[in-house]
């Protein structure tokens, strides 16, 4: 459990640039952007591909999940909004870690006075109905890249990384290496070492 924990604790403190270089560029999302700028997320992900118009299923997937877990929402990239005010408000209020959507939410400002971290493709004043015709907790695609149920999605100001859950051990160990190397880059930088020179040292 410790050993879990520290490893959920390097990734919060990462950010997703030297994830996603950890990872050779692979499963990241920058077309997602944050509501509250400031903010990072890590934890497991729990799914929903639902309905463009659907947001009955996000509601049953916010009451399967557990304190911690980050909601993964595919709604197709929809600009029909599936998450808003009131969802926000519920997952906060159960502890989850953060909501995805790949789609539209609404009540920016009511999201932002809550200080609940969401990340959105789009902003949408209209709303879907809930028809909880979608599921939950099964792998979705978005354009390529397969999210599983209890993958880590880590997710900052420059979008979203999803860290496979059988990569997380190899993939902190390279964090580690990536970010020795770019301190010792940077004390080189302050020394006045030349960029190019430090670079050659590290070759790719």
């Amino acid at each position: 459990m410790r050993e879990k924990a520290n490893l959920i604790h390097l990734f919060l403190k990462t950010p997703t640039p030297i994830i996603a270089d950890a990872m050779d560029g692979r499963n990241t999302l920058s077309c997602l952007r944050p509501v509250l700028s400031r903010t990072a997320i890590i934890g497991p992900v729990v799914t929903v591909k639902t309905d463009p118009t659907d947001w009955g299923t996000v509601v049953r997937a916010l009451e399967a999940a557990s304190p911690r877990d980050v909601l993964f929402i595919d709604s197709s990239g929809s600009n029909v909004a599936v998450w808003g005010g009131l969802t926000s408000r519920a997952a906060q209020q159960r502890g989850i870690a953060g909501t995805i959507v790949y789609g539209s939410c609404r009540d920016i400002p009511t999201i932002e006075a809550l200080q609940y971290p969401v990340w959105m493709k789009g902003i949408t004043a209209r709303a879907g109905r809930p028809l909880n015709r979608g599921k939950v907790n099964v792998p979705i695609n978005i354009g390529g890249l397969v999210v599983k149920p209890r993958d880590l999605a880590k997710a900052d100001v420059h979008g979203v990384v999803i860290i496979p859950s059988n990569e997380v051990a190899p993939v902190a160990k390279r964090i580690k290496e990536i970010a020795a190397k770019e301190r010792f880059i940077e004390r080189g930088i302050k020394e006045g070492q030349l960029l190019s020179q430090l670079l050659s040292d590290f070759p790719s």
